[in-house]
Formats: C-alpha cells, structure tokens, sequence
C-alpha cells in the first residue's frame, strides 16, 4: 500500500485526487501543470490535518460540539478553535512543511488558503468562510496553518452543513501554500458576461494592489467587458476603488486610502493578455471559468480558477457599490464545482 502523503508540490504528477488536496488545491496543481502564470506553491493534504483532528475528537470541548444546539453552536466551535489553536505539528508533519519550503528562499512571504474538499460541492456554497491569510512569512507559517485548519470548525460553516443535511463530525481540510504576489493590480475574472449570460463576452473587474478588496466587496471596483472573439473592449466603466491593500515587506497586508481614483486600473494590452488567460484556463476545463488574477512587475498571475457549471441570473452592475460582488460571488458559488 502507497504511504498517505502529507504533501504536493504543485509540480508533482500525476495530479492527487480532490479528496486529498481539495478543490482549490487541484485546480492550481492542474493549472500549474498546463503551463499557466500560477505562483509556485504546495498543498498541505487533508491527511496532513488529520492529527489535529484527531487530537480535537478526544477532547470534552468536542463532546460538547457533538449535542450542541443551533444557540450553543457557535460557543461551542470557538472553544474548538481556541483548542486547535495551541496544537504543534507533528514530527511528519513538520518534516514535509520543510520538504514543501526547500523550493523557497527564507524571505520569501506566503498566501496561505484552505482548500477543503467539501468547498466546492456542486449544491454548496462556503463563500467567505474558510480562511485565506496573505502575506505570511516563515516564521510566522505555522500560525497561518493552525489558523486556517481553524476555518473548517467555523459556526457558520457548521450550521450551514447542518441545514442541508451534511456531515459535520468529520470535517476535512487541505491548505494550500502559495508564493504570495505583491500585486500592482488585481481583481476578478468571467469566462462568460455574469449580468446578461452572452458567452461571447469576457467581464473583469480590478483594483490597484490585492484583489481581496474586490472578492471580499469592499471597493467599487473598475469593470471592463471585452469580446471573447475579437480581444475588442466593449466596455470600460471607473470604479470609485475607494481603498486599497498591499503587502507589507516584513510579512502582514495594510488598506488604506487610494488617491487614484480617476485612473482606469488596466490598460488594453493588460486587458489583452487577461482575455488569452482566462481564454486558455476555459479551454482547459472545457466549460466557462471564473478567475482571481493579479499583476506585479508587468507580470501576470493566476492566484485561483474554477468552473462556473449553471447561468446565473442576470443582476445589477456589481460595479455600484462596495459589497455587491461580494454578495454576487456567494450567489455565484453555488453553482460552482471542481475541475475534472
């Protein structure tokens, strides 16, 4: 019998299964193979974090968990997390956060996200629940990686499954590793136009540094519409960007005030270079996608893809007002599965 893996690198064939890395962590193992702009990284398999599990499962605090109501729930997972929070890792799995860093220099920082096989069920959405944390250093990973095993012992998140009749004594975990992009400008992608379903229409929408200020709704991001079969920009629409984040050079990220409201965030051959990407990555799944990008140095980088698998009915520009693409990627999830 094969010996279970506590890791991946993204370079490693073939590919592992989505019950070993999760949805998120195999479609940037496949992507990374297919020869797309994905920053170098590893995934931390569920087997990885199965310790901590096991660790938690004997504790009073998960007894508690067990027959704790809808009103004593979210006591009930804090002190699970508080819990999780002082486990040191393993002897193994020390050993392959080492193996999984040998690629990486000691300043480099580190994106650090969960990637849990049941994130992207076909029938469930856990937007916004699970943990990303950006900017990590060295010294400062193995926090991130207890802080995001965390994530799968959220309230919210077992309420969720607890409404729609899921599993929630045996949750899973994998977290991926990533080389963290300190982006210039970066935002999100649509294979397909999101507000009117045209499949002939490719949609982004951007703000200057981390693209957490778009995904998590917290800017009115610029919006760009450019035909699929011509690279032509239909449509470029300002944004108010009213803030923007950064990585900090010792580890952390910062928002703040951005005065650079008046300036569109992508110019033509930006917007170029995005439309052949998120062109390649719906070819690659062969299904319409929707990406996370970001740009720095005049580079671009893929940080997520996914397939989008239903239509989505048609809303209001999610460019008015800060929040509204957060709340039109929760609706969007749902719909969503992983790559084959």
């Amino acid at each position: 019998m094969s010996p279970v893996k506590l890791f991946y690198r993204f370079s490693e064939a073939p590919p592992p299964s989505i019950d070993e890395v999760g949805g998120k962590g195999r479609s940037l193992i496949t992507m990374f193979q297919a020869g797309l702009p994905v920053p170098a990284g590893f995934v931390l398999t569920v087997a990885f974090c199965e310790p901590w599990l096991v660790l938690l499962r004997a504790t009073p605090a998960w007894k508690k968990f067990l027959v704790a109501g809808p009103a004593d729930l979210p006591e009930a997972c804090r002190r699970l997390q508080d819990v999780s929070a002082g486990y040191e890792p393993t002897a193994d799995q020390k050993k392959a956060l080492r193996e999984g860093l040998i690629a990486f220099n000691e300043k480099t920082l580190f994106a650090v996200r969960s990637s849990s096989p049941e994130e992207d069920l076909a029938e469930s959405s856990f937007a916004g629940i699970y943990k990303t944390i950006l900017g990590v250093t060295p010294g400062r990973l193995e926090t991130a990686l207890r802080a995001t095993f965390a994530s799968c012992l959220d309230a919210r998140l077992v309420a969720y499954k607890r409404e729609r009749g899921l599993e929630t004594t045996r949750p899973r975990i994998a977290i991926v590793v990533q080389e963290q992009i300190a982006s210039d400008v970066s935002g999100v992608g649509f294979s397909v136009n999101p507000m009117t379903h045209a499949p002939d229409e490719a949609v982004f929408e951007s703000n200057w540094g981390l693209g957490e200020t778009v995904v998590a709704g917290r800017v009115s991001p610029d919006r760009f519409v450019v035909a699929k079969a011509t690279r032509r920009v239909l449509e470029r629409r300002l944004g108010r960007k009213e803030r923007s984040a950064v990585i900090l050079g010792g580890g952390g990220t910062h928002e703040r005030e951005d005065p650079r409201h008046d300036q569109l965030t992508l110019q033509d051959g930006q917007l170029q270079a995005l439309t052949e990407t998120l062109l390649a990555i719906e070819r690659l799944y062969g299904r319409p996608i929707d990406m996370e990008w970001a740009f720095a140095g005049g580079l671009l980088y893929v940080l997520q893809a996914r397939p989008i698998v239903a239509r989505v009915p048609a809303r209001a520009s999610t460019a008015k007002r800060p929040g509204a693409l957060k709340r039109f990627l929760e609706r969007l999830t749902a719909f969503l599965r992983p790559g084959a």
